[in-house]
């Protein structure tokens, strides 16, 4: 009942669920999808943050633009304004800053998928991902591509999957010349699929 796989049987018997045979998947939350990107990247900082990042802003209220500092701790301590939503989790179904809410919306829009393709953030945890993969394989192309499916997902990555990646790999190098851009590309890939999220 926590396996979200279930067999023909069982969705036949229970296609919406009701008798909970198997675990409903969700998506991650903005603040979950953030620090799992981090976390994946061997970037997340687990330590409470200290202060605030507007300390040393004497106007908040009408300053326009972005005030917020890249950080590496956890989403939970980023700086909240109600002007101004962490841009790195704007996308993803933030409440509204202005009221309470005791429930978040949730939405599929292709807003989302965007941002995983082009937001600056996800492209830099994508390059650190790959980094650290070069770091713990060297230069064996399926220990890589093995490694980075074992994180992204938590789980054992079947054969053909590797041999995909691989393939996927070789075909973006040859595309853009840079063997580390393309490992970059297959990371940003298992970033942005539905598996991780």
């Amino acid at each position: 009942q926590l396996d979200s796989r279930a067999d023909g049987r069982t969705i036949d018997a229970d296609p919406e669920n009701l008798w909970l045979t198997r675990h409903s998947r969700r998506r991650l939350d903005a603040e979950s999808l953030r620090d799992s990107m981090l976390q994946v990247a061997g970037q997340l900082n687990p330590s409470a943050a200290r202060g605030s990042l507007i300390r040393h802003r004497p106007i908040l209220v009408n300053l326009g633009g972005n005030l917020h500092q890249p950080s590496n701790h956890r989403s939970v301590y980023l700086c909240y304004l109600r002007s101004s939503p962490p841009p790195e989790l704007a996308a993803f179904d933030l409440p509204d800053f202005q009221k309470s809410m005791g429930r978040r919306e949730s939405s599929v829009a292709s807003g989302h998928a965007l941002y995983l393709f082009n937001n600056p953030f996800v492209l830099k945890q994508a390059e650190r991902f790959a980094a650290s993969l070069f770091e713990e394989c060297g230069s064996d192309e399926s220990a890589r591509a093995s490694a980075a499916i074992r994180r992204a997902f938590h789980r054992e990555p079947r054969t053909d999957e590797v041999a995909r990646a691989v393939q996927l790999t070789k075909a973006t190098e040859a595309e853009v010349g840079c063997e580390k851009k393309a490992l970059a590309s297959l990371c940003q890939a298992l970033l942005a699929a539905s598996e991780f999220r």
